[in-house]
């Protein structure tokens, strides 16, 4: 396991401001009130995969179903709520870290503005026929310029319009290191990283034996791709129980967070994993042996963990499911106070004095 990342330090992003996360160890909990930005945290974070990326920054609000991108929102909105929503015309988002032991900041620039625009023009950026009609509508367009600039170099300048739907920078990305954000409902869209698990012999093996905990009867996964599209590939489970293999998606939200939590550690291999809610459809019979497998692999796999929660229960089990972790673990608590976010650090040890010998709170 490592700390690739020993700092981060949010100054302005959604509605945090002045955020310092400081000695950051390999396995870092999150916890906290609602509202407080746990998965502000995360989010920011996960930038760090790709820094200049629009898609990559508009992440939170989009759903993945099987390779295929399901979405309310446009990209232009997606960006736009990145930023605090009451300052509307211009606004700015800055962040620092400490990464590989190299301290980088990153500011992001929005200014919003009004042009006039023919309706032809408008169908155009919509996809549709651009033909221009007798009587061609001027319609308000509201465009958005996004400014995005690593260590005091420019890295993004481009514009985009309330109808860009699925808008890319074209270029190539600015990538520090290998992340993967985990939602706490990405398991119900059946998004899983089962490719990374099925070229692992030895960990898939392993996951078998924790898959246990939900179906003693399970045999093995693998993939039944019904033509060459990636959204069609379908995982089956093979199970004692039926003469033929399931779908992955036919079972319960228990077992597919925990395909997904396990599937997540493999694809994040000498990276940084980031679990929201890492507790959510895990029943507490099984926490402990699914938490030691995630956090022993990660450790084999020289990952660095952010995990968010605000179940008492579930942060106790993962201070405890395996004493020679203590030392790499810090619980973190996040508190709002007037305009800032303030936190509280705890090892692994003093968390478990607090909690176990004073009957302190501490999410």
């Amino acid at each position: 396991m490592a700390i690739h990342l020993q700092e981060f330090d949010i100054h302005r992003f959604r509605g945090i401001h002045n955020l310092e996360l400081k000695d950051l160890n390999h396995i870092n909990i999150i916890t906290g009130d609602n509202n407080t930005g746990k998965t502000s945290v995360l989010e920011n974070i996960n930038f760090l995969k790709g820094i200049d990326s629009v898609r990559n920054l508009a992440y939170s609000t989009t759903r993945s179903v099987r390779g295929m991108v399901r979405t309310s929102f446009s990209t232009f909105e997606r960006v736009n709520y990145l930023f605090p929503v009451d300052e509307e015309v211009v606004s700015k988002i800055e962040y620092s870290f400490k990464l590989e032991n190299k301290t980088h900041s990153v500011n992001l620039f929005k200014e919003n503005y009004f042009e006039l625009l023919p309706d032809s023009e408008v169908r155009k950026m919509m996809g549709y026929s651009n033909k221009v009609r007798e009587c061609d509508e001027m319609i308000d367009t509201e465009f958005m310029n996004l400014k995005i600039d690593l260590d005091g170099q420019e890295l993004l300048n481009e514009k985009y319009s309330e109808y860009d739907r699925f808008a890319t920078n074209g270029k190539q990305e600015t990538k520090l290191i290998n992340t993967t954000l985990v939602s706490s409902f990405k398991h119900v869209y059946d998004d899983f990283y089962l490719s990374k698990v099925l070229n692992n012999v030895e960990l898939y093996q392993e996951m078998l034996g924790v898959l246990i905990e939900f179906d003693e009867d399970i045999i093995g996964l693998n993939v039944d791709s019904k033509g060459n599209s990636a959204w069609r590939k379908r995982y089956m489970i093979l199970s004692k129980n039926h003469k033929e293999a399931i779908p992955l998606e036919l079972y319960g939200d228990g077992m597919k967070k925990a395909i997904l939590l396990m599937s997540a550690v493999i694809a994040s291999k000498n990276g940084i994993l980031l679990i929201d809610e890492f507790e959510t459809s895990i029943h507490t019979s099984a926490m402990n042996k699914i938490f030691s497998w995630i956090l022993s692999t990660a450790v084999k796999l020289n990952i660095q963990l952010f995990i968010t929660s605000h179940s008492k229960e579930a942060i106790d089990k993962v201070l405890k499911c395996d004493p020679t972790l203590q030392d790499k673990m810090n619980l973190y608590t996040l508190y709002k106070k007037d305009d800032s976010t303030l936190t509280r650090k705890l090892s692994c040890y003093e968390a478990i004095e607090a909690m176990d010998d004073y009957d302190i709170e501490v999410r």
